[in-house]
């Protein structure tokens, strides 16, 4: 039954990755780096909170780093189906149902790669799998920004078109959803309130961030960025069983 208890034991470690982030043992200094600036530690304790509420914890339920890996994988596109299943079927779903999945989806798989440019790569034994993997979980991440917001746009019913009617069908907030994310704005279709315009600024934001900021540092090869030695996953492996 030990296993039960390894979700919540690696949500508890996220709050105890706060503590030596802010006592200053987490990222270790050297003598060429300064220690981490008051704003840079907020920042970081602000993405570990919000992953400590992550399901993405259930995966500590395996017994070694590969099953964990594909648990991880198998949840990131589960994410995706689910939101696929608010949008097609929005009819026959209670609006405050929907807002919530959405919102915890993209919240979710947004946050979980911010942690890793922001926090994880600066962890000891940290690596990534492969980097083939990364960037297909991240298309995956994109895909959803693009789907959810479609859900939303579709939900709230404030994007109309030229005659003042608002979207009803899902091949139109798809494609809403796309012209936004890439700024291309053909002005067929725009926001009518203020609600609208904030959900568009915010695809807008989250889309550049996740190409920019995430995509350009893992193809940037930035520091502490690299795959993990069937050494470390020995390791990892020993943490899984402790």
């Amino acid at each position: 039954m030990k296993w039960l208890f390894r979700p919540m034991a690696a949500s508890l470690r996220e709050y105890c990755l706060i503590r030596n982030i802010w006592v200053g043992d987490y990222p270790k200094s050297t003598e060429d780096q300064l220690p981490l600036s008051p704003l840079e530690r907020a920042f970081m304790t602000l993405l570990v909170v919000i992953r400590s509420l992550s399901l993405v914890h259930l995966s500590r339920l395996a017994t070694n780093y590969r099953v964990a890996s594909f648990l991880s994988e198998f949840y990131v596109i589960l994410r995706l189906t689910i939101l696929c299943v608010v949008l097609f079927a929005h009819d026959h779903i209670p609006n405050w149902i929907s807002y919530t999945v959405i919102t915890y989806c993209l919240i979710d798989g947004f946050n979980y790669r911010l942690c890793i440019i922001f926090v994880d790569r600066y962890g000891q034994n940290w690596g990534l799998r492969s980097l083939n993997r990364s960037l297909i979980l991240l298309m995956i991440n994109y895909s959803e920004l693009i789907i959810g917001f479609a859900a939303l746009f579709i939900n709230i019913g404030s994007i109309c078109n030229h005659q003042g009617d608002s979207i009803t069908l899902k091949s139109d907030a798809l494609y809403f959803s796309v012209v936004t994310i890439t700024t291309l704005g053909y002005g067929d279709y725009c926001p009518s309130d203020t609600l609208g315009r904030w959900l568009c600024s915010a695809e807008t934001i989250m889309g550049f961030v996740l190409i920019i900021l995430v995509i350009g540092t893992f193809l940037s090869g930035v520091k502490n960025i690299h795959n993990v030695s069937p050494k470390q996953a020995q390791e990892i492996d020993n943490q899984f069983k402790a």
